[in-house]
């Protein structure tokens, strides 16, 4: 059943400041407090998700990296990367960091860990450092993108799964491929999206070799179109938060060698993606 939108003139508990930021996805909000919220006030932040996909949530700067991670204990059990460098004393939350030393970025399109047989379902990204220009995080919708396909495509992808893998992390990780459906029904809002990405699908099982690129080279395409993106411009304490279920996202390194951290837990799906 789909989750019913929420109407900010009707919460009569919080002052919000609710902001779209373009047409296809993506809320900014101000007025809320993240730290050892209520029932009502998840509430609100869970509605909000799903009716926009991602939220620019600012002015959490207070919050500590343990009240991050009870936050994200809230939606769910925690995502242990197992790759990718962490916030000392926590080995679900990843540290993602540039400065003058290295530059760290995921510019190419993805969903966070599809690799794995229960993937994320939602993430979030709280900035502790930015840069004085550049350094956001741009998201597309995978809603928008399943959408505007001719209805014969939508027939034949409903019916096909892909397989996903992580050697970008790990090369042993081409034996442990993870297969979903390359069009998952989302399990909260009961919405279509589509559900492969360049980063780590890697094959269309059942097609040949050919059949299978062709496909995944038009869907990478079309499915990060500009009429179907975001951009979350971070403040320090702001937290992004995105459901994986029906966003990719991407963070263009445009920032040069100035210093950018990010703390991110992800919280995993409570099933496998199914159609």
């Amino acid at each position: 059943m789909a989750e019913p939108l929420y109407d900010a003139k009707n919460n009569t508990d919080l002052d919000l400041d609710i902001r779209p930021i373009s047409g296809a996805l993506g809320a900014e909000v101000r007025g809320l407090d993240l730290k050892d919220l209520d029932d009502s006030g998840f509430e609100t932040v869970h509605s909000l998700l799903m009716q926009y996909s991602v939220l620019a949530v600012h002015g959490q700067a207070h919050l500590t990296d343990e009240d991050l991670r009870n936050f994200g204990l809230l939606w769910g059990n925690l995502d242990v990367h197992g790759y990718s460098p962490t916030v000392e004393g926590f080995d679900d939350m990843l540290n993602i960091r540039s400065g003058p030393k290295g530059r760290a970025s995921a510019e190419g399109w993805h969903s966070d860990v599809s690799w794995k047989d229960i993937p994320p379902k939602i993430s979030m990204l709280l900035a502790r450092k930015v840069p004085s220009i550049g350094g956001d995080t741009v998201y597309a919708s995978q809603y928008k993108a399943y959408e505007d396909l001719s209805e014969p495509m939508k027939e034949l992808l409903e019916k096909l799964d892909a397989e996903h893998d992580g050697r970008n992390f790990d090369i042993d990780l081409i034996k442990k491929p993870a297969r979903h459906p390359v069009v998952l029904k989302h399990p909260e809002t009961g919405r279509k999206a589509l559900y492969v990405n360049a980063g780590f699908t890697r094959r269309i099982t059942g097609l040949s070799p050919y059949e299978s690129k062709g496909i995944l080279n038009m869907l990478s395409e079309h499915c990060t179109r500009v009429r179907y993106q975001a951009r979350v411009h971070y403040e320090v304490g702001t937290l992004s938060i995105w459901d994986n279920r029906c966003v990719q996202h991407c963070a263009p390194p445009d920032y040069g060698y100035e210093e950018r951290e990010l703390h991110r837990v992800a919280v995993l799906c409570d099933e496998r993606p199914s159609r």
